[in-house]
């Protein structure tokens, strides 16, 4: 009991001593707390820059799919097939999997969802019987018009503190990343320059 005593009365001693320790300056370039990812993010240094990658994509799955369900009653499979029905017009189950790096299997679950509430429209392709065309409705384009605001806020504030330059080199810097992916991966693009 004693010992349990001691280290709460010293624990807060220790946090203080710590935000002593860290440098206050007033550049971007300060070390940010990330509270409880402070010490995944840290791991391996620069060397483990796809475990960051990963966990930004995990917190913006968890944020979003909150944000779906509040506002738009969709999970994000089915934001995806919806959000590129809106941009491409119609697609395939393939199609929208291939562009949104995603199985298959989980566009068609998700597309066969958003049939059945009338959201999405099914149509043969006369082409290829074996993969049809899918379209947004009337209500379908009308869900999206809805939700399209609170994910174009939402996108506005993840980067509300991040600068233009930076910006750019992140922009850059990705696109470089998921170019080499891709050649990796063995699909056609361009050869990254070295």
């Amino acid at each position: 009991m004693d010992r349990l005593r001691f280290r709460m009365n010293l624990m807060p001693m220790k946090r203080a001593a710590v935000r002593r320790r860290r440098p206050r300056s007033s550049t971007s370039r300060d070390e940010i707390d990330l509270g409880i990812l402070n010490a995944v993010w840290k791991l391996g240094g620069r060397a483990y820059l796809p475990l960051r990658l990963v966990l930004v994509a995990k917190l913006i799955d968890r944020y979003m799919e909150g944000l779906l369900a509040e506002k738009a009653q969709l999970s994000i499979p089915e934001w995806r097939v919806v959000a590129q029905l809106a941009m491409l017009k119609q697609g395939s189950v393939r199609k929208m999997a291939r562009q949104a790096c995603v199985d298959p299997a989980e566009v068609s679950r998700s597309a066969a969802t958003l049939a059945r509430r009338g959201l999405v429209q099914r149509r043969e392709n006369p082409q290829d019987r074996r993969s049809p065309q899918f379209s947004l409705t009337s209500e379908g384009e009308a869900h999206y018009a809805k939700f399209h605001p609170y994910w174009t806020k939402f996108t506005a504030t993840l980067v509300s503190e991040v600068g233009e330059a930076d910006r750019t080199a992140m922009e850059h810097g990705l696109a470089r990343i998921a170019q080499e992916l891709l050649h990796l991966l063995g699909e056609p693009v361009g050869l990254p320059a070295r």
